[in-house]
């Protein structure tokens, strides 16, 4: 029985993280900690400890999730993996490539397993979308589209969270929505492509300058990255295309990945309409009216359906991953701290792209400065 401790009780981690946890019977959340109070209060039945060290130093404790703010999750992963932890770390792990490398680095030479919150490769539609490409439904990938778009940020009167930085010492935009929204389908299209882009071009933009102020409500020039784009061409010879954005109209989660290739194509739509998130459809070469494809009920979390909200689904899928990951040794993992690395530079590239208004050779020169 794996034991995990929880750093981190926000709205992600009350409807994703501990009801994924609390469905795998192979593991037992031990214990949580929020520096906040009143999260704290609405977490019922489980142990709370006073302070996120407390469980990283547990001896009772066989992994750590952490579920915080973007700024506090390289330092809590690296201590857990001091410690002998599995970590489970929502994205990114550091915003920059390279101290997300030594991370990983550091866990494997340790035998410890690493898992990101790359949630939407745990979609039974995506997973079933991976399992056509490998039967090579698609042939050779000739060209990836990926979106990750929705309206959570369009109205200027809800607030970003606080604490982030958009920007950077000299007042440019950095990656925000490309860091948040594009993370996932970047980590797709590298997973669906077998692939990486070795060289890029990128655009970040800033669709809604002004913004009302967490607490304050007052509205104020905020230049962050809320809508963005890049071409990358991969080593293959074939190329990808993703935008991310929060500000465009359409629903939650908002994801479409497209591979088309010698053989065929495939398109996933995660898509909240009409009570069901999950579609799959596919074409082939010689039948190229695309058709809607069954999603099986083998890849759904266990007593799921595709009823079922998408955050409880789709991260039941990824612990019950991560938790067959470190009880099997010798199985080949994914979404893990490699991965958020490759998907991390990429974002890194793209950041530079926009910056030097260039193509972006890939993999990044070791002097890219560090954010």
């Amino acid at each position: 029985m794996l034991r995990v401790g929880l750093i981190g009780c926000g709205r992600w981690g009350r409807m994703a993280h501990i009801p994924a946890w609390l469905r795998d019977p192979r593991c037992q959340l031990v214990g949580v900690y929020d520096q906040d109070p009143e999260r704290i209060s609405s977490v019922d039945g489980l142990e709370v400890v006073g302070s996120a060290e407390e469980l990283i130093m547990s001896g009772d404790v066989d992994v750590i999730d952490v579920v915080t703010w973007n700024p506090s999750h390289y330092q809590y992963a690296a201590a857990a993996i001091a410690h002998g932890k599995h970590v489970l770390c929502e994205k990114p792990v550091h915003h920059n490539y390279r101290l997300t490398q030594e991370l990983a680095d550091r866990a494997r030479a340790a035998g410890l397993r690493t898992k990101v919150g790359f949630t939407f490769r745990y979609s039974a539609a995506m997973m079933r979308m991976k399992e056509l490409i490998d039967e090579g439904w698609v042939g050779r990938p000739l060209v990836f589209n990926g979106f990750e778009q929705n309206s959570q940020f369009l109205d200027p009167a809800v607030p970003m969270r606080a604490g982030e930085d958009p920007t950077t010492a000299d007042g440019q935009l950095r990656a925000a929505s490309l860091e948040g929204y594009g993370a996932p389908i970047i980590d797709l299209a590298l997973w669906f492509t077998n692939d990486r882009p070795v060289e890029l071009v990128g655009l970040l933009t800033n669709q809604i300058p002004e913004r009302a102020q967490p607490g304050s409500g007052a509205l104020a020039n905020l230049p962050v990255d809320d809508a963005d784009c890049f071409i990358g061409r991969l080593a293959g010879g074939g190329f990808m295309t993703i935008q991310s954005s929060y500000v465009t109209v359409g629903n939650y989660p908002g994801l479409e990945a497209r591979l088309y290739g010698t053989e065929g194509a495939v398109i996933c739509r995660l898509v909240e309409e009409g009570g069901i998130t999950e579609r799959l459809w596919v074409a082939g070469k010689d039948s190229v009216e695309f058709r809607p494809v069954e999603v099986p009920e083998r890849l759904l979390p266990s007593g799921g359906s595709l009823m079922e909200p998408w955050p409880s689904s789709f991260y039941s899928n990824l612990v019950r991953d991560f938790v067959t990951d470190i009880l099997a040794p010798d199985r080949m993992a994914g979404g893990d701290f490699e991965d958020a690395a490759r998907v991390q530079e990429i974002i890194d590239a793209v950041e530079l792209s926009h910056q030097q208004h260039r193509w972006v050779e890939l993999p990044l020169a070791a002097w890219a400065p560090l954010k």
